[in-house]
């Protein structure tokens, strides 16, 4: 009666077993990627559970997960209340335009019971943007020697663009520019994964102009102080060439064609700085020096460095001009004020930003002193940082990166906005702050998977800071090998399972079979089951997985029995077995009925006997069979046509299984068709390798290198 009750009990908890255990499966996708469009926006996935059912009021969300695979905040494409009884449907969606990228999973999540599946096949998928892209205005341009110059989309639509050259890949860029110093046929495409090539630009033919200069010098009417005229001429004049003048930089209207000279008197309205441009057939321009067309017959005064220039902290800038023979004493002013410095020197570096200029007495005093042009002369008053991680940098992925200064740009006075070159870094100070605590100086920091958090650099300069904009780093956990540290013994039920990194703040989920055991913040476990087990270790919004390792107790060899798993009784009519390994043994029939409580068994009848042994707090169950063989003479004749009477030659048991005594069988030419140490009467296997009606066979039976016996082997039908 307890046999029966014990039986219901197993049968009910398998059957509830069944009927709770229910799976919903990752969605399989009905397209490779997604290339969503202003026409085009409906895809397809296969929803399937099994089991059973989902209850009445179930509501299916099939939900997509973000460019990178996460499902922190994922989105809702469809909404199903009316296939929980399908176990298999079509589910069809459209996209929201903002996808992006080129890691989307989907999932699918119901409410009765609650359940999520794990994501689908990784994809791509971005909105395409049809409209038309003309690249650098249908313009085709010209490179003027070893020069560069930009060409540029009509719009921005993209993230990245992939930029072609004479047909080939050139370049990748996050900008809808390209400079370029090389001839060829350039185009542009939005970069869209693997839905790129939808959409491509106009073809721009560069080709190279030769490079040439030019510049002005001037002619004067008279050489005394009645000199009423100067003419200033280019010196390139090739009536094919294109001549612009301008005057303090604007174009002179009515100057613009073949004008290789122009001719100026001393009138007021004449006074100012005069260069030419010249351009070539196909393009390439030149712009010349700067002429400062002043004072009436007095000195001629050319500025040769740039009239607007930066200086920060050491860094200083250096004026200069250049003077014709009338040059007499030369002065230099800051703000309308004389500097001691510079005097009678063509060059002055200043320190401080302010309005600079020279004064040039005229040597043979016909026009009095010559004003040069206005240096203008700024230091930035604030600065912005840009700050930026490598480009190989994936979140919950990268697990070393580097943060570097992508940009410093300083605010002039006047509202310009300068790049900071990188030779005036070491004036500033850098500091790197990670959740507004300090952590390294300079302007490059790595990071490694411990250091997660949200970073800005800040910039000193004379005591002022300014602080970059702020990343967020997101770093993927290292690789992680699960190891069993302790296993199970017959002393111990406790197994130990650690994980070969110890991750300060980290949570460890621990699954047995599948299933969550444990959740703790440190990197090894005690069990007490057998199973297959792994973790999951997640640290600042990352995870990664272990492999599985397995602990279980193996007792198989803790008890040994002789002569093996199996045993044959010969003509002699007993074989006794005998234990060993154990505290204690109990041999059982096959009926279940108790033979012997002691290590040692003698059996009589063939069948399949138990042994319960116990070693320690292990207990052991073996099994050996047991047949007969009752052969006591070695056959010389064998009828091997399967009708299951002497089909095989059948050896007395005394030569069976023994590993000292080999069994030798040649055909009548001497060719050894077996020889083992293991016989276990199952010569011949098949009839169909014997070639004559009745072929005779030799066979030797050795021990320890002797011969025990020899002789002939008839096969008959």
């Amino acid at each position: 009666m307890k046999t029966i009750s014990t039986l219901l009990n197993v049968l009910f908890l398998f059957v509830v077993a069944i009927s709770f255990s229910q799976r919903l499966d990752a969605p399989e996708l009905g397209f490779d990627y997604a290339c969503v469009s202003e026409g085009y926006n409906s895809f397809q996935a296969t929803i399937s559970f099994d089991e059973k059912p989902f209850k009445a009021d179930n509501v299916f969300y099939v939900e997509l997960s973000d460019q990178f695979g996460l499902f922190n905040d994922p989105t809702v494409l469809e909404v199903v209340k009316d296939q929980n009884f399908s176990f298999e449907f079509q589910s069809t969606f459209a996209f929201p335009n903002s996808v992006a990228g080129e890691g989307y999973k989907i999932r699918v999540r119901s409410t009765s019971p609650k359940m999520v599946s794990e994501g689908s096949a990784v994809f791509d998928a971005y909105l395409i943007n049809n409209q038309e892209l003309i690249l650098n205005n249908y313009k085709d341009v010209n490179l003027c020697g070893s020069g560069t110059t930009t060409i540029a989309l009509n719009v921005d639509i993209a993230q990245e663009y992939v930029w072609f050259k004479d047909g080939e890949l050139f370049k990748l860029t996050q900008e809808n520019t390209l400079a370029i110093s090389e001839p060829g046929e350039y185009y542009v495409e939005p970069y869209y994964g693997n839905c790129t090539g939808s959409n491509y630009s106009n073809l721009v033919v560069a080709k190279t102009a030769e490079e040439f200069t030019v510049a002005i010098t001037s002619e004067k009417d008279a050489q005394d102080c009645s000199a009423t005229k100067v003419t200033l001429r280019a010196s390139v004049d090739n009536e094919n060439y294109n001549y612009s003048w301008f005057k303090n930089d604007t174009k002179i209207e009515g100057l613009t064609g073949y004008f290789p000279s122009i001719v100026l008197d001393y009138n007021n309205h004449n006074i100012g700085a005069y260069h030419v441009v010249v351009t070539k057939q196909g393009g390439c321009e030149a712009v010349s020096n700067s002429y400062s067309f002043n004072q009436n017959k007095g000195a001629v005064v050319e500025v040769t460095s740039p009239l607007n220039a930066v200086i920060i902290g050491d860094h200083l800038a250096t004026l200069s001009i250049k003077t014709d023979s009338n040059a007499g004493e030369i002065t230099w002013y800051k703000d309308g004020q004389l500097l001691k410095d510079g005097y009678n020197s063509n060059t002055l570096e200043v320190a401080d930003q302010g309005d600079y200029y020279a004064m040039v007495g005229d040597v043979n005093q016909c026009g009095g002193a010559t004003k040069s042009q206005t240096f203008k002369i700024y230091e930035p008053i604030s600065y912005n940082i840009q700050i930026e991680a490598s480009k190989d940098y994936e979140p919950c992925l990268t697990t070393e990166a580097r943060l570097s200064l992508k940009s410093v740009k300083g605010l002039l006075s006047n509202g310009d906005v300068i790049t900071v070159a990188k030779e005036f870094y070491p004036n500033f100070q850098f500091k790197w702050t990670k959740d507004e605590s300090l952590v390294s100086n300079g302007a490059e920091l790595n990071i490694d998977y411990t250091d997660n958090g949200n970073y800005t650099l800040a910039l000193d300069y004379k005591g002022k800071v300014y602080n970059s904009n702020t990343l967020e780093m997101i770093m993927g956990l290292p690789s992680m090998v699960l190891s069993v540290e302790k296993e199970f013994t017959c002393q111990s039920s406790k197994g130990i399972l650690s994980v070969d990194t110890d991750l300060k703040g980290a949570v460890y989920n621990w699954y047995k079979n599948g299933k969550l055991i444990a959740s703790n913040d440190i990197n090894s476990l005690s069990v007490t089951k057998d199973g297959e087990y792994k973790v999951e270790v997640s640290y600042a919004g990352c995870s990664l997985t272990t492999a599985s390792v397995s602990l279980k107790r193996d007792t198989t060899d803790l008890i040994a029995i002789y002569p093996g798993e199996s045993a044959t009784i010969g003509p002699e009519g007993i074989i006794q077995t005998n234990a060993t390994g154990g505290n204690s043994y109990t041999w059982f029939s096959d009926q279940g009925e108790v033979l012997s409580d002691v290590s040692t068994l003698n059996i009589t009848q063939t069948g399949v006997y138990t042994l319960i042994a116990i070693t320690g707090s292990c207990t052991v169950e073996k099994t050996i069979t047991v047949d007969a063989n009752m052969v006591e003479n070695i056959p010389n004749v064998v009828s091997p046509n399967n009708d299951t009477v002497n089909d095989k030659w059948t050896l007395p048991q005394k030569f069976i299984n023994d590993p000292e005594t080999e069994v030798v069988i040649c055909d009548a030419y001497g060719a050894t068709v077996l020889k083992t140490t293991s016989y276990d009467n199952s010569w011949p296997s098949s009839t169909s390798q014997f070639t004559s009606q009745t072929p005779v066979y030799y066979y030797f039976i050795n021990k320890n290198g002797k011969n025990l016996k020899k002789g002939s082997i008839t096969l008959v039908n």
